[in-house]
């Protein structure tokens, strides 16, 4: 029993061998052939725009290796193979005549195992030591030369290659934005602000540039501000109504907060894009940077109007002062609003607003004061908003020159910041200048060619304000 495991170990021994000599030359035509598809692919990448033709040539050679892989493990050695083989190098073919028996009790099979196990280790080192052909030439030529021309295509890619690397970069950037924003609709806990996220993303999906894509989140963010400024608008009319019921309901509240905080995520993931975008050598044109800013101004003047409201939400107490103390708040209130008037001492005011005049005046608000000036004030507490600071210029008899031509692409070259002289604008009626303010926002919004949608946006924000 012990001799026929002894003759088993070197049947073990010649097969591992005869599949590392089967293997090496299988394994060196399998990498030449992977290569040389990744080569083609390259190749062939350098005649047409084709993204991601590196990862395609990349997975190809992988294939192909595996292929090879499954191939030898198809093609390895059986024992049976390595045992008729090594059996060769007997002298009378011992070894399988031995092992054909299974009967140790016969003296003959005994007699034939004692000399085979005598013979095996003689046989073995002549097997070890016939002529082996492990390198193939072709093969190795072949590797060499699919490398080197591997190296110069690599080393020196086309102009298609390039622009398809670039293009690679800009969908990593959109791929980017496209998780920025599946992060803040998870945050989200309102329907509508979901809503308005997933047709975020669905919009990004679609998009095959990053400028597209960037210019789909700055329109979503200006649409977010919109709705925005509508239930702040609505939640002042309330407060400035005094009314019971008309208020902002608790899921209104809960947007607004959610509203805020997905334009600010918005705002960031924009800004961010935009410096992605530069570093690309992609610089997003003109108008979407004056959009970008557009918004980014729009976002903060909301947040300081935030906090103006929250500062000016408590109820004025001047009407349980007396004239002095009305007169103080006149002076004080000179210098908060934008309207002006005139009036002589001894007088005494009533309301919940403040005026404004060197002596009492008169505020606006739930009551109206009354005195011996002439003139009416807007102040920034629960009164109304009749009043507007407009320039001088805006209207005047003043040479102005406008620059109706088209807008151009490309970065800016230089940029200066200084002080530069302010006038003092004057005091008109809130509906008297709205029109004018239309009508340039109008002609400006045209010439920054936003989208059809976002224009009618901006028409129906004037529409509303109008109407009021």
């Amino acid at each position: 029993m012990e001799r026929r495991k002894q003759l088993r170990k070197y049947i073990q021994r010649a097969k591992t061998s005869l599949t590392v000599e089967r293997s090496i030359p299988i394994a060196q035509y399998g990498l030449f052939l992977a290569l040389l598809s990744s080569a083609f692919l390259v190749i062939l990448s350098r005649l047409f725009v084709w993204p991601y033709y590196r990862q395609v040539a990349f997975t190809i050679f992988g294939v192909v290796i595996i292929a090879t892989m499954a191939y030898l493990w198809w093609r390895r050695i059986k024992e049976q193979e390595a045992l008729h083989t090594l059996d060769n190098y007997f002298p009378h073919n011992e070894l399988v005549t031995a092992l054909s028996f299974k009967d140790d009790q016969d003296p003959l099979v005994q007699a034939l195992v004692v000399q085979a196990s005598q013979k095996v280790e003689k046989a073995f080192m002549d097997f070890k030591a016939r002529k082996k052909s492990l390198f193939r030439p072709k093969a190795f030529i072949g590797l060499f030369v699919t490398t080197v021309v591997l190296a110069i295509l690599y080393l020196f890619p086309a102009a298609t290659q390039i622009e398809a690397i670039q293009i690679e970069k800009e969908q990593a950037v959109i791929e980017d934005m496209k998780k920025e924003v599946a992060e803040l609709e998870k945050k989200a806990q309102t329907k509508e602000v979901k809503e308005q996220l997933q047709e975020l993303q669905n919009t990004l999906k679609e998009a095959e540039t990053a400028e597209e894509a960037l210019r789909e989140m700055v329109k979503k963010q200006k649409e977010l501000a919109l709705k925005e400024q509508q239930l702040k608008d609505k939640q002042t009319a309330s407060q400035a109504e005094a009314t019971e019921g008309q208020g902002l309901s608790k899921e209104e509240v809960e947007q607004l907060k959610e509203l805020a905080q997905m334009q600010q995520g918005l705002t960031e993931n924009a800004n961010a894009t935009q410096t992605a975008m530069s570093k690309l050598g992609k610089p997003a044109s003109n108008s979407l940077q004056n959009a970008i800013a557009s918004a980014n101004n729009a976002s903060n003047n909301q947040q300081n109007s935030s906090q103006n409201n929250q500062q000016s939400s408590n109820p004025s107490q001047s009407s349980s002062q007396t004239g002095q103390a009305n007169q103080n708040n006149g002076q004080n209130g000179s210098q908060q609003q934008s309207g002006q008037g005139a009036g002589q001492s001894q007088q005494q005011g009533q309301g919940n607003g403040q005026g404004q005049g060197q002596g009492q005046g008169s505020g606006s608000g739930s009551g109206q004061g009354s005195g011996q000036g002439t003139g009416q004030g807007a102040g920034v507490g629960q009164g109304s908003r009749d009043l507007l600071t407009t320039p001088n210029r805006l209207g005047g008899s003043s040479e102005t020159s406008v620059d109706s031509g088209a807008l151009g692409d490309g970065s800016h070259v230089s940029e200066q910041q200084g002080n530069g002289p302010i006038t003092k604008g004057t005091i008109r009626p809130y509906e008297e200048v709205i029109g004018s303010y239309k009508d340039s926002y109008l002609e400006s919004s045209e010439r920054l060619q936003l989208p059809k949608d976002l224009q009618n946006v901006v028409q129906s924000y004037f529409t509303s304000i109008e109407s009021q």
